[in-house]
């Protein structure tokens, strides 16, 4: 492994394990502001399920499509929530909840115009990169497949050569595009930060974003990839965790078709969402500060500092 290969991965395992370290530290902190978002959600959740009955189909029809268009503006209040409460964490300073959620809707409005821009960009690159990466692993796939077929009468370790070998073709086709999909959500995090926790007016929030993406590219692209892998990694299994055991009792009781059981087990996945995302905002908030200081200078200038003060004594 390169020097630089191997710095860069360093200080992105650095940095992931400081945000699960903040995240460990101020845990409940963190759980509130998620829970702060949820509440609110899940009575609205629990509402709907409760009047299904009683709404016609052109009643419902309203209410599912006022919900998507007020996915964006909720989903932005729990990101930029998360995000400057773990900026409070990183400096040290206690999570103030109101602090943290004290959003104005004109804030949500840029962030949410800058989210629907940058997501359009975003698929229009993963599919690029979907189609040079993914689909040479396919195609390899399917002659794989192709031969396998055609040779019935082959012998059984060539069979099982062809089919180890279009398990792990399949397998490396779907784990790239869970690390593509990952970075360009990651990176989705990562841009909004100047939106969210500065106090910049649109155009400098646009300049900031865009020159901190591409500032250390390679080391923010790997950042990126790690991070979503773990969150992932760690966050599926405690979202089927919550999302299963919390409502089982319920389901087992009342049966699956109870509308108060499905309101649980929806509130439950809602939960383990809740629990899931704060590492990969803190961990994209960290990597956002970083980067400010070095583009900035104020990194070296802190190590210079300190350089004197520990030559003056």
């Amino acid at each position: 492994m390169k020097p630089n290969i191997a710095g860069r991965l360093h200080a992105t395992l650095d940095l992931l394990d400081e945000g699960f370290a903040l995240y460990r530290r101020s845990f409940t902190s963190f759980v509130l502001v998620g829970l702060a978002w949820l509440t609110p959600i899940a009575i609205a959740t629990g509402l709907l399920i409760a009047n299904a009955e009683r709404l016609g189909p052109g009643w419902f029809i309203v209410i599912f499509l006022a919900g998507l268009i007020l996915m964006l503006p909720l989903l932005i209040y729990l990101i930029g929530g998360l995000s400057r409460a773990a900026n409070a964490a990183i400096e040290g300073r206690p999570i103030d909840l109101h602090e943290a959620l004290a959003l104005h809707p004109g804030v949500v409005a840029k962030a949410g115009c800058f989210t629907v821009t940058y997501g359009i960009l975003m698929q229009f690159v993963s599919s690029l990169l979907g189609i040079v990466c993914i689909c040479p692993l396919y195609v390899m796939g399917g002659i794989a497949s192709v031969a396998l077929v055609a040779a019935p009468d082959s012998s059984g370790v060539v069979q099982a050569v062809l089919l180890i070998v279009i398990g792990l073709l399949f397998t490396g086709m779907y784990l790239l595009g869970f690390i593509i999909g990952g970075i360009g959500y990651s990176s989705l995090l990562y841009a909004l930060q100047p939106w969210l926790i500065e106090r910049l007016r649109f155009g400098e929030a646009m300049e900031r974003s865009v020159d901190l993406i591409r500032f250390r590219l390679r080391r923010n692209l790997l950042a990126w990839g790690l991070s979503a892998l773990l969150v992932f990694a760690v966050g599926i299994p405690v979202s089927l965790a919550v999302g299963v055991l919390i409502p089982l009792p319920a389901l087992l009781l009342l049966g699956e078709e109870s509308l108060f059981a499905q309101g649980i087990a929806g509130t439950a996945w809602l939960l383990g969402l809740a629990l899931v995302l704060p590492p990969w905002l803190i961990s994209m908030t960290l990597l956002y500060r970083r980067n400010l200081a070095a583009r900035s200078g104020a990194d070296l200038a802190r190590r210079v500092a300190a350089w004197r003060e520990n030559a003056d004594s």
